[in-house]
């Protein structure tokens, strides 16, 4: 005789769950193929999610975010970057040297890409760079406004890989002008061999204007690098004090982080800041799926995704979102229409209070939510699901389940897509977010099941 599985009892592990799955999608183990998130299910290369924007699949598609055991603050550009303000230790006047480990998407970007500075209007003391040209830039005022550049003559075509992490040194001796850069390969602690990418190159002498802007790390307000910062170390003096050491390996323990303390002994707060739209920072501490404004994966219609009146199902996403949390925003749905018309099924921002989490489904006639009991909070990762049995509603924030309701009587089952990070249906209600996992099972989950994704996800 064979056993039928408890729907009550405490299974093995989430990994049994999830294996239980017909569509999941995880950012540490999923695979991208032919601009497809693979799909981990039971449904197979057939539920694989399709990386897609409303400009067509091009880079401004979620972005996966590899870990490999090395925490990073991950920049994707436009207005992100990580500061500190000034302080007497950094207003450095003197020999100067600036110690960076960096993996730059493009060392041949379109545009300048500021590794870190010291700058403002008026107030422009340092910067260091990388050209258009792949050459390592290296501007220093004497008066706070005009700017002394040198530049290396190695372009990095020839000497770095994109997507490669390297360190980066760049010295200046104030009383001869004389700038110099080295580069040394990947490893965990400042390297003690380097080599050299240029001859020294003189610029003008003088010292270094001592300015009361911030230190930027990765950028400046209105514009970033793109890719993995790892540590910027700025030095009073070539192989002098350290005044500054931003390590996020170290420094960032969790991706909730907007703020850590440097480690020279000066301690200063980094703080990581975040665009208003478009992709965020992200302090990156396990594998994520980055979204930005407009971000979204798509699933081609199947029957697996549709559910008939009284078949029971569970939707599930791991996310986080920031303080720019969306109203009416989307991170998972397959539902036709909009608003309150349509048919279908989607996990949705609440209406005017975009804190709280709603599990909607439609039938066509009838239009039936629940409140998730627990509001999202700015910046927390959670486990966001809706389980419908085959006559209840059910929705749970981690692993607290709300009230739940009688289910309407009719059908879900449609012709849309299935999408993560926007409405399926006419409307956009673009979601940005990270994205650590999301499942759709064709059976309801119990509480015990539900205990067990959370455990793996949080």
């Amino acid at each position: 005789m064979t056993s039928v599985p408890s729907t009550v009892g405490i299974v093995a592990s989430g990994e049994d769950v999830l294996n239980d799955a017909v569509f999941w999608v995880d950012a540490g183990r999923s695979s991208i193929s032919n601009g497809a998130l693979t799909n981990l299910g039971t449904g197979g290369s057939t539920l694989n999610a399709v990386f897609g924007n409303t400009t067509g699949v091009d880079s401004f598609d979620p972005a996966l975010l590899t870990h490999t055991g090395t925490n990073y603050l991950y920049l994707p550009g436009g207005s992100n970057w990580a500061t500190t303000p000034d302080a007497a230790a950094l207003d450095i006047t003197g020999d100067l040297e600036i110690v960076v480990r960096v993996a730059l998407s493009d060392y041949t970007p379109t545009a300048s890409q500021i590794l870190c500075s010291k700058r403002a209007s008026g107030q422009y003391s340092w910067q260091l760079f990388i050209n258009t040209s792949g050459t390592v830039g290296f501007t220093v005022t004497t008066d706070g406004s005009t700017q002394i550049t040198s530049s290396s003559s190695v372009p990095s075509a020839g000497t770095f890989v994109d997507g490669t992490t390297y360190w980066l040194k760049a010295t200046r001796t104030a009383a001869t002008g004389v700038c110099t850069w080295q580069y040394a390969a990947d490893q965990a602690t400042e390297p003690t061999s380097w080599t050299t990418l240029a001859a020294n190159v003189n610029g003008a002498s003088g010292n270094v204007f001592s300015g009361t802007a911030a230190l930027d790390v990765g950028g400046i307000t209105g514009g970033s690098m793109d890719g993995r910062f790892y540590r910027c170390i700025v030095r009073n003096g070539i192989g002098g004090t350290t005044v500054f050491d931003a390590d996020f390996t170290t420094g960032i323990t969790s991706g909730a982080q907007t703020t850590f303390t440097e480690s020279s002994a000066n301690a200063a707060t980094v703080t990581i800041n975040r665009a208003t739209s478009g992709r965020k920072s992200v302090a990156v501490t396990r594998p994520i799926l980055l979204f930005g404004t407009d971000d979204y994966l798509e699933v081609a219609d199947n029957d697996l995704l549709d559910f008939d009146a009284a078949q029971p199902f569970t939707v599930m996403v791991a996310t986080r979102q920031w303080a720019t949390i969306t109203s009416q925003g989307v991170p998972i749905a397959k539902k036709t229409g909009n608003g309150s018309t349509g048919i279908g099924w989607l996990i949705r921002n609440a209406v005017g209070t975009p804190a709280d989490t709603v599990f909607d489904t439609y039938d066509g006639t009838t239009a039936t939510n629940r409140t998730m009991p627990t509001s999202k909070t700015s910046g927390t990762l959670a486990v966001l699901a809706g389980v419908a049995s085959a006559s209840q509603l059910t929705a749970y924030y981690n692993s607290t389940a709300g009230v739940a309701t009688t289910r309407q009587a009719g059908s879900y089952a449609n012709a849309e897509v299935m999408r993560i990070g926007r409405l399926s249906g006419a409307s956009t209600q673009y979601v940005d977010m990270e994205l650590v996992a999301a499942a759709v099972w064709r059976r309801a989950l119990n509480a015990n099941e539900i205990a067990t994704i959370v455990n793996r996800y949080t």
